[in-house]
């Protein structure tokens, strides 16, 4: 049985999406029916063209006055889970920008988060998280245990890439 909703944190590279946001759109859109993004900046209608490619259907814009991400966006998807609209999992990179925004919502949604994952699965209603350690000898895998949204991040190259979206995500 799948997850009703992902989000993402959507990173940009250039003028376009990251990769390590287009891999966990990827990993997103494999785990949900609904895969949705939070992205900072501008040029969204180009951003929301390439997101919809891989699997995302809605980008959620977050206008954050020549600051950083961290409290606007963390903010503007607190407000969402508030009111009513929240995900099963929030998908980031193990980026700057995605470790502060995640930080930031992990507070404010009062939520722990499992950190610096290369895999995850989702065993009949239990979301599964792969860390390597040891330099990567050992794999321990984590379950959730409270209840969402989960909040996760992973390290770039966790996943492969692939479009298998039909449409541009609205804005």
């Amino acid at each position: 049985m799948p997850l009703s909703k992902v989000w993402i944190h959507a990173e940009i590279g250039g003028d376009k999406p990251s990769s390590v946001t287009l891999e966990i759109a990827t990993k997103a859109r494999e785990l949900a029916d609904t895969v949705e993004a939070f992205y900072a900046g501008d040029n969204a209608e180009a951003v929301a063209e390439e997101l919809g490619k891989y699997g995302v259907s809605k980008v959620y814009t977050v206008d954050t006055g020549g600051t950083l991400q961290g409290v606007p966006v963390a903010s503007a998807m607190a407000d969402q889970v508030s009111g009513g609209n929240a995900p099963d999992l929030i998908m980031f990179a193990t980026t700057y920008d995605g470790r502060d925004v995640l930080g930031r919502l992990s507070v404010a949604l009062d939520k722990p988060v499992l950190t610096n994952n290369s895999g995850v699965t989702l065993e009949g209603d239990e979301l599964r998280l792969s860390t390597a350690i040891f330099g990567g000898t050992s794999i321990v895998t984590t379950a959730f245990r409270s209840d969402g949204p989960h909040l996760a991040n992973f390290r770039p190259k966790s996943f492969e890439a692939a479009e298998g979206g039909a449409a541009t995500a609205t804005v």
